[in-house]
């Protein structure tokens, strides 16, 4: 079997497998999810930094909006006015909470079909930058003039759009504007923070993120989710063959980490340090502000020369970090300490085939440049939460330093006794000054 997908849906996360190795990590928030809908209360505005908190759940955390990113702006005009707080605010999350961060939000709302893209707030026409060809825009341009007319809303179409029958968009633009008119309906019977409009569930997100593999195997961990996941292939289209798909049941969550050792897989998968094939490794330091990578040569002391080594392992090493960046999941900036290189062609050659490699990932990577220190500084959009947000919490005894902290009580007395037995005459003053202090 080429492609496995194993699902826990009550937790919301899923595990992508490739010929028997573990491709990708899947996650979603327990309670924000991305592109929901919420009606919140403004709870604190920042005038300086053009910013606000909105309560969208009042026992989990607030909300940040931007309103930089905005273009309507009606919900929060006069910003330094102290009776904007308390007011009701339509959101939509955009980013799931990272760390200690909440979720981010905006008032810029979007209802995503298929093909289609509604707008509610807005009345332009735009088109996906996946479309290049002037035939296709100027196609694309006339059909959404045709579904949006009069033009009370906009609309973004989709690259699959110039495929698309007709009909079938006519069908969905009628099943958008109803969505949203029952989003309006429910928003104007409540005044209290609350959840209007809920994204599919989490096998529809997968299967869409991923639409272009045909799975053959996909593992559940309930009834209820296999009968969900037989509705929701039967409405694919790729599925819609004669080729079978093998479901596996199981009868719990439970029974389905242990069956496939997800618990061991996943304190693996957060290890710092990756070991590389022949010697070398890798370490793997997650901050709250980014992503450091130090790749070392190890025991690696097989080829002629230093320049020689270096190269492979950093090769070795850029295969294995494009690697555990999809399978952490990990986002935003990331520095990636290589091995030192003074032989411009080899660094070239070096950031051609990272530039190579993330262009097969799911999800946009950007290489900016190797700095003067010989530091690849790269970017990777983020999408959902990674791996440490989802299943590591803050040490109680470091502090989530990494490390156990000395008693710093017990390292002054040590200090104070050390003191008594080396005392001259000329230090009696100083040692009952220290006796005082710490008897």
């Amino acid at each position: 079997m080429s492609y496995r997908l194993i699902v826990i849906q009550k937790s919301g996360v899923g595990l992508i497998y490739f010929q028997n190795k573990l491709l990708s990590i899947t996650m979603e928030h327990s309670l924000y999810k991305v592109n929901d809908i919420y009606l919140g209360k403004i709870s604190t505005i920042l005038p300086s930094l053009d910013a606000a908190f909105v309560i969208l759940n009042p026992l989990a955390k607030n909300g940040f909006i931007s309103f930089e990113q905005s273009k309507d702006r009606s919900q929060f005009s006069d910003t330094s006015s102290s009776t904007k707080i308390n007011k009701t605010a339509l959101v939509q999350i955009i980013r799931e909470p990272i760390g200690t961060k909440g979720p981010s939000v905006s008032s810029e709302i979007t209802l995503i079909g298929k093909y289609l893209v509604l707008l509610p707030f807005s009345d332009s026409i735009s088109i996906t930058k996946k479309v290049s060809s002037d035939i296709d825009k100027d196609y694309v341009k006339a059909v959404s003039n045709l579904l949006v007319n009069p033009k009370r809303i906009g609309i973004m179409a989709k690259s699959g759009i110039i495929q698309a029958n007709v009909n079938f968009l006519i069908k969905e633009i009628k099943t958008l504007k109803s969505r949203w008119n029952l989003i309006l309906y429910k928003s104007l019977k409540t005044s209290r923070p609350s959840l209007l409009s809920k994204r599919k569930n989490f096998l529809n997100k997968i299967l869409e993120d991923y639409s272009t593999i045909n799975f053959e195997f996909i593992a559940v961990d309930s009834y209820e989710a296999a009968k969900t996941l037989k509705l929701t292939l039967s409405k694919i289209k790729r599925f819609q063959t004669d080729k079978k798909i093998l479901v596996e049941v199981h009868n719990s969550e439970l029974d389905l980490i242990k069956y496939y050792l997800i618990d061991i897989i996943l304190s693996e998968v957060m290890k710092p340090r990756v070991n590389l094939p022949k010697g070398g490794y890798i370490i793997i330091e997650k901050t709250e502000a980014l992503t450091t990578i130090d790749v070392n040569s190890g025991s690696f002391t097989t080829l002629r020369n230093s320049r020689q080594t270096s190269l492979w392992v950093n090769y070795s090493a850029a295969y294995e970090i494009v690697k555990q960046l999809r399978l952490r999941n990990l986002g935003g900036i990331i520095i990636i300490d290589f091995i030192d290189s003074t032989n411009q062609v080899d660094q070239m050659k070096l950031l051609q085939y990272l530039n190579k490699l993330v262009k097969k990932d799911f999800i946009k990577s950007t290489i900016v440049q190797m700095s003067e220190l010989g530091l690849v500084e790269m970017t990777r959009t983020r999408s959902g939460q990674s791996v440490y947000d989802a299943f590591s919490r803050r040490c109680r005894m470091c502090n989530g330093l990494g490390y156990l902290t000395v008693n710093l009580n017990i390292l002054s007395r040590d200090y104070y006794e050390l003191v008594l037995t080396n005392i001259s005459i000329f230090d009696k003053i100083l040692c009952s000054r220290i006796k005082t202090l710490y008897s």
